[in-house]
């Protein structure tokens, strides 16, 4: 294994001329590379090992990354730069860019890396983002150091905002063109690889037609620029819309990043000190009136539960309809109920039916519901004998999971049963993806000390372009409007100009009701009329519900970058036997501007 390494030398040279449209001359193989997130990571990391593994020299390949980031590795979501109070939201254990089941590890998993760099996260099941993202950045720059012994890497610190098929070659492939958005033009691309993870804005942003007289701050992230005293003032009064895990970290940092103090008083309960200079009450909005459920702790599914989850997987892989796929995941849930409870079964059926189509169990039906269901999950998360409903569900769907990626992912389904299924994934989600317990138990010490107020989550108070909506007489108007919905995944509402002019000319498609762009197993485009995309392919948020959960930082779930690499691999030693020396027919006319 190659010396694990603290800084990030760019072994790759980085592109700044004017025009980077020349002709794929001789044996040169051409690979754009769009985004440098983790998903891009996992790819090259991929690639690298069969590239090594080539008994011959050509074609050469030359690698071509994009990315307006100039840290690779950590994506939108990993800055190095952020606060350590915003932790990552599934355990380390998974956090591994390593490829699952080759040898010849090139870098060692989270854990491994923290042992070495950062020992005081070996007790951190949810660790700072910033300490994920240095990981991140340093497996960039080992993998980048091990590509440039098969491969010439560049990158180019910009934005792709088109993708033009270029000409055909002799064997009639397909090669591409990439513009940025300074006008200028880079190729052409025997393959094009897009992944550019989260998008920064989206249709259903406020900022996007915002006619209220209340400031609006338009994002979350990055928070050490968008929520200080001069966007969210000392003692104001803030309106979040949304009330999922980006209003987590909105909430921790106008309160813990101000200086404000989180006091374990021990039996599980947090209480807040106040630092003077957080804005006076924080109100969240949700459509459903509810927080996420807290996580439970790591080994907290006791074994009995385990063994059911492990025979409900072998049914849910044998489930061939989405009916009996969603009727499995359901009958799961009410089997862990009844088995943790000793509920009669048909109490806990009724028990599971109602709190999968209402958010919380019957007994959570007062006015604090918000808090009580939050309460309740932080409770069933901290001891399993005090599981209920909310927890049999969550527990079904997480345990569930990696079967329903491997079942319904690449399939295609009438709208029906995909709205049905969405339905069913987001009120899942609320159970089984929700914050990690310590957030949750800061968020309910910062409800219990009046920092947040969750009156409005019951008043179905709305909040759109036009301002607030629905708040009594009696409450003040918010000085400020925080927006804490994120841009939703796939590319069917994706403002970015690269996918909207893709799917325009059909070269990307989307089924039916659905938001990311069809694929093959192997992450190639799919167009319009159900054929492969010869040099194009996609990984990551942009396919997200086409393929099931690809947001992820587990690289285990999914085996597309493999996949790519091994589509790569072959298409690069074909064309190397049967034409050493094949170049591109004719370049599209790409300009640049002079200089």
């Amino acid at each position: 294994m190659e010396p694990i390494v603290t800084d990030v030398p760019r072994s790759g040279r980085q592109l700044n001329r004017a025009a980077q449209v020349e002709p794929a001359v001789g044996a040169t193989f051409r690979i754009a590379v769009v985004g440098s997130g983790p998903k891009a990571l996992f790819a090259l990391e991929s690639l690298s090992r069969r590239l090594s593994k080539r008994t011959q020299d050509e074609p050469r390949v030359q690698i071509t990354v994009f990315d307006g980031n100039p840290s690779p590795g950590v994506g939108a979501a990993y800055s190095p730069e952020q606060p350590e109070f915003l932790r990552l939201n599934v355990t380390s254990e998974i956090v591994d860019v390593h490829e699952p089941g080759a040898s010849g590890r090139l870098v060692p998993d989270f854990l491994g890396w923290a042992a070495v760099n950062a020992p005081h996260l070996h007790r951190e099941t949810y660790p700072p983002r910033a300490d994920v993202g240095r990981y991140l950045r340093t497996a960039w720059a080992v993998v980048e150091r091990r590509m440039a012994t098969v491969a010439e890497v560049d990158h180019v610190f910009k934005r792709v905002v088109a993708a033009e098929p270029a000409a055909l070659t002799q064997h009639g492939r397909s090669s591409w063109t990439l513009n940025t958005a300074d006008s200028r033009g880079y190729g052409p691309y025997h393959e094009v690889l897009l992944c550019t993870g989260h998008d920064d804005d989206h249709a259903g942003a406020l900022s996007h037609g915002w006619r209220s007289p209340t400031p609006l701050v338009p994002a979350v992230f990055p928070v050490e620029n968008n929520l200080g005293e001069d966007q969210v003032p000392s003692g104001s009064t803030v309106a979040v819309r949304g009330a999922a895990l980006t209003f987590v970290d909105a909430a921790l940092a106008l309160t813990q990043g101000r200086g404000g103090v989180f006091i374990d008083r021990g039996q599980d309960r947090f209480t807040y000190l106040r630092a003077g200079n957080e804005p006076a009450r924080i109100l969240p909005v949700s459509r459903d009136g509810l927080l996420l459920d807290a996580k439970p702790v790591v080994g907290g599914v006791p074994e009995d539960v385990q063994a059911l989850l492990v025979e409900a997987r072998v049914r849910l892989r044998a489930s061939s309809e989405m009916s009996q796929v969603l009727a499995c995941v359901e009958s799961t849930a009410v089997s862990i109920l009844h088995q943790r409870t000793i509920r009669a079964s048909s109490d806990a059926e009724w028990q599971i039916s109602y709190t999968l189509r209402n958010g919380g169990p019957p007994e959570s039906e007062r006015l604090d519901r918000a808090r009580r269901v939050l309460a309740m999950s932080v409770r069933a998360a901290e001891h399993p004998e005090s599981t209920g409903p909310a927890w049999a569900l969550g527990r079904a769907w997480a345990g569930l999971y990696p079967a329903i990626v491997e079942n319904l992912s690449f399939r295609e389904f009438e709208q029906r049963e995909w709205a049905e299924f969405s339905a069913l994934a987001r009120a899942m989600e609320r159970f089984a993806f929700g914050p990690p317990l310590v957030n949750a138990r800061k968020i309910l010490a910062l409800v219990e000390a009046g920092v947040i107020d969750l009156s409005w989550m019951r008043a179905g108070v709305t909040i759109d372009g036009d301002g607030v909506h629905g708040p009594s007489d009696e409450d003040p108007e918010p000085d400020v409007v925080v927006d804490a919905v994120l841009a939703p995944p796939g590319v069917s509402g994706s403002q970015q100009p690269l996918y909207r002019d893709l799917l325009e000319r059909g070269v990307l498609s989307v089924p039916s009701g659905r938001r990311g762009a069809r694929v093959t197993e192997s992450g190639q485009a799919v167009d319009a009329v159900g054929e492969a995309v010869a040099g194009l392919s996609l990984l990551g948020r942009a396919t997200e519900d086409y393929v099931i959960g690809h947001d992820t930082l587990n690289r285990s779930l999914h085996p597309q970058p493999q996949r790519w690499a091994e589509r790569v691999v072959q298409v690069l030693t074909e064309r190397g036997a049967t034409c050493p020396t094949d170049s591109i027919a004719a370049a599209a006319p790409t300009t640049a501007p002079a200089e």
